[in-house]
């Protein structure tokens, strides 16, 4: 049987914590009111001692009842408390979590989080299995294999996403739009996030599209920008963060710091105690020429990092910014690792960040200038994506030898008998809605074509070159930033309340 859990030992570490916190500059000198924190927090140690030692004597299967077991699912109960981005990482987690900065790892490549008091999709990483099934930002995970997800926190939920490279797991979405929910079946690879991708656009213009920021985020994107501007200058610059969950502060900052003067404030975060107030200011100058048009493109899986970039640019009014509006993940969470753990972790929020105006976007996000959303598709088309019929039908179009090209049609008789596919498969699908929408479908199509024939890499230029945003994008460098009247009176900006009351009040929302 298991040694009954002490109070010594526990005071023990606690002492270790502090210690901890200590040495990472949250706390500097014991406020006057520690004594009375202390015996406040002895006080209640006593039940949970109380009931550690019951649990470990008395509970019927044994096996349940290791003390590093107990202890780490209490502290994770605790954390869970807070928000729904700190967490108690055990060691296996906080090794995944390095890796995953790093760019490599294995799983289904989903940014999760819990939001509207449901695990939500914050981002399918671009290149995975999760994004090639058509898992998109704002999906509702309701069940994975089959278990309900209501009530499941984040660490629960990726443990059950997770698992051996070549495995499958099933989950269950519930996309807005669709009136049912529906099942994709993923199976997990080891992801290799490439978090800068380029292209040289009709009439000099720029394409940089930043995925998420990990390690060496910043030299990549400047290398990108810098190799082709040596190709010929450029007119101007899009920077593509749509689906961009953040990532690593320091590479956010040093894309920032490529376009925003010297000495001006980037970011500014603020935090409980007057050690976690910091202003990040751009050091190396503008490296893009000022004179030049930038465009920047975010939605509603742009989070984090990409806020703390797109609202540099917007507030600087260094560019344009096109799209939806953004996530409002602004807090800032530091790593702490814990002695005497055998390699356990604390992720906590210690801080918010501010935008160069002091907004704080928490639970608010940024609003753009034009506020473009994804194509108004029907439900018939909806269900179609949800099934991955573009995709299977592109592999019945393959063997059929049919190809593909951005410079020629598909045929109208190969979208016809893709409609017959997808209604022969599914009775409740309405053909008119699917009409509706044939030019879409087409695209996407010819885009899944050009993969099976050249490559995902060309079929990612493909479908940059086709994205009706990105038109968008290339008619503003075009115009020198200035927005027709025309357009801004189809896509009006809305206001957002950034007051303090609405603040809270969504940022408490979210958190839920």
């Amino acid at each position: 049987m298991n040694r009954p859990f002490s109070m010594l030992t526990f005071a023990i570490l606690l002492v270790g914590l502090s210690a901890i916190s200590f040495a990472a500059g949250a706390a500097t000198q014991a406020p006057a009111s520690a004594k009375a924190q202390s015996e406040e927090v002895y006080k209640y140690l006593k039940p949970f001692t109380d009931v550690l030692a019951i649990i470990q004597e008395k509970y019927v299967d044994e096996d349940k009842t290791h003390t590093r077991d107990l202890i780490y699912g209490a502290i994770q109960g605790m954390v869970g408390t807070l928000d729904p981005f700190s967490q108690f990482m055990t060691p296996d987690e906080y090794k995944d979590m390095q890796t995953e900065t790093s760019g490599k790892f294995g799983g289904l490549g989903i940014e999760i989080a819990i939001k509207d008091e449901r695990l939500t999709v914050m981002t399918p990483i671009e290149g995975t299995p999760a994004d090639k099934a058509g898992v998109r930002s704002g999906d509702k995970i309701i069940k994975i294999d089959g278990k309900p997800t209501d009530g499941m926190g984040i660490n629960d939920a990726v443990k059950l996403l997770r698992g051996k490279v070549g495995t499958s797991v099933t989950v269950t979405l519930l996309r807005e739009g669709l009136n049912e929910a529906f099942d994709v079946t993923l199976t997990r690879d080891v992801i290799k996030v490439q978090s800068v991708r380029s292209y040289r656009l009709p009439g000099d213009i720029g394409y940089v599209r930043v995925s998420e920021f990990i390690d060496n985020t910043t030299d990549d994107f400047v290398a990108a920008v810098e190799a082709l501007q040596k190709q010929a200058p450029l007119k101007g610059l899009i920077l593509d963060l749509r689906n961009d969950p953040g990532g690593l502060l320091n590479e956010a900052i040093g894309v920032s710091d490529y376009f925003t003067p010297s000495g001006k404030l980037i970011v500014s975060t603020k935090g409980r105690n007057a050690d976690q107030t910091e202003e990040f200011k751009a050091r190396d100058g503008e490296k893009f020429d000022p004179k030049k048009p930038v465009v920047v493109m975010v939605n509603g899986g742009s989070a984090s990092g990409s806020e703390i970039v797109s609202g540099c640019l917007k507030d600087w009014k260094r560019a344009v910014l096109i799209g939806e509006k953004t996530f409002g993940k602004g807090s800032v969470q530091t790593i702490l690792p814990l002695d005497d753990s055998d390699g356990a972790a604390l992720r906590l929020t210690m801080a918010k960040y501010y935008t160069p105006s002091g907004v704080c976007i928490h639970g608010v996000g940024i609003e753009p200038d034009l506020d473009l959303r994804d194509e108004n598709l029907t439900e018939s088309t909806l269900k179609v994506y949800s099934k991955q019929d573009v995709e299977k039908y592109a592999q019945t179009l393959k063997k059929q030898g049919v190809t593909a090209a951005l410079d020629r049609a598909l045929p109208d008789k190969v979208v016809e008998g893709f409609f017959d596919y997808c209604l022969k498969n599914e009775k409740k699908l309405d053909r008119d809605e699917l009409e509706k929408d044939k030019d879409y479908l087409k695209d996407s199509l010819t885009v899944e074509l050009i993969s099976d024939e050249k490559g995902e890499a060309e079929a990612r230029q493909a479908a940059v070159l086709i994205d009706p945003q990105v038109a968008i994008a290339e008619q503003l460098i075009n115009l020198d930033n200035k927005i027709p009247a025309a357009l801004l009176a189809k896509y009006p900006p809305k206001k957002i309340d950034t007051s303090k009351e609405a603040r809270l009040k969504k940022a408490d929302d979210s958190e839920e």
